[in-house]
């Protein structure tokens, strides 16, 4: 088990990455705008899992010692970019309806996992927390999983908090808040890619 101060640093740093604005986090909450906060938990859960699956995978391959995993992060940086101001500009274009049939179309679980896979800030954030926090213990197999542990509980409760304010907008606010998401999602993705690139 990793020190009380480490899990404090730990805690810490998964909050700040997970509660911070972001694009999952700007995604559920227009999510949860959309459709309500009960149906944005099925894309809020498929964000988590998407997460730990890549902490995990990442962690496991850093621990092995696999050099190769680290240059995947800026072209999976880039990819990420790419798709997230794609959905910032169909953000920026739609008309803030809510149509009864578009209840059938809630970003569901897979959508949750397509998103924060292809988030820049998820894996800037699995690179920087691997690196700081579970390659210097002792145990880093056990450190790994608390540490995923933690991350999981707190970024889902995160991203759950993101969506419920979402669903607190109302519909006739509803295609002024799609712009400022569209916006906050393009600034978010440009600022990442400037700390990647930089």
């Amino acid at each position: 088990m990793p020190p009380f101060e480490t899990l404090l640093a730990m805690i810490g740093f998964a909050l700040a990455a997970s509660a911070t604005p972001g694009p999952v986090n700007i995604v559920g909450a227009m999510t949860g705008a959309r459709y309500g906060a009960a149906r944005a938990l099925a894309f809020v859960t498929g964000a988590t899992a998407s997460f730990l699956v890549l902490f995990l995978a990442f962690g496991t391959g850093m621990l092995a010692g696999t050099g190769w995993i680290l240059m995947l992060a800026r072209p999976m940086t880039v990819i990420g970019s790419i798709y997230l101001l794609w959905m910032a500009w169909g953000l920026a274009r739609d008309d803030g309806m809510v149509e009864r049939q578009g209840l059938d179309h809630t970003p569901g679980f897979w959508s949750g996992a397509l998103v924060q896979g292809l988030n820049p800030k998820a894996w800037l954030a699995v690179f920087s927390s691997l690196s700081t926090f579970v390659l210097p213990l002792a145990n880093r197999g056990t450190g790994l999983i608390v540490f995923a542990v933690l991350f999981g509980a707190i970024c889902w409760l995160s991203l759950a908090l993101w969506a419920w304010g979402g669903a607190r907008v109302g519909q006739r606010r509803m295609r002024l808040f799609n712009r400022l998401m569209a916006l906050a999602l393009a600034v978010s993705v440009a600022w990442m890619l400037a700390g990647t690139f930089m």
